[in-house]
């Protein structure tokens, strides 16, 4: 079974990060919630453009930080080519979805 390979942590993010836990101050995470509606809304009317522009948001830190997220992180200076690839295949992704006519 996979999951019997991942190194679990012996404690919770609550033990060691204080800001882990919900308090009366916490702050809402307002990105987060409208880009979850959005998602949402994309679905239910088949916005395609949508995920064109989400995937192009998604890829553009990747290329600046040199590390994109594809079932796991992989950095730039350790595996270029396989980082290349990726960010290559996001943005044909954006584009195509993006315009999915062909202009």
């Amino acid at each position: 079974m996979p999951l019997k390979n991942i190194k679990w942590p012996n404690s919770s993010p609550q033990d060691s990060d204080p800001d882990w836990s919900i308090s009366p101050t916490h702050k809402t995470k307002w990105r987060t919630i409208i880009g979850l509606i959005l998602m949402y809304i994309a679905v239910l009317l088949n916005w395609y453009w949508f995920w064109g522009l989400l995937s192009l948001y998604l890829v553009l830190p990747s290329l600046y930080f040199g590390v994109t997220y594809f079932v796991e992180p992989i950095a730039r200076q350790e595996n270029p080519i396989l980082f290349w690839i990726i960010s290559i295949t996001w943005i044909a992704f954006s584009i195509v979805l993006l315009f999915p006519q062909g202009g």
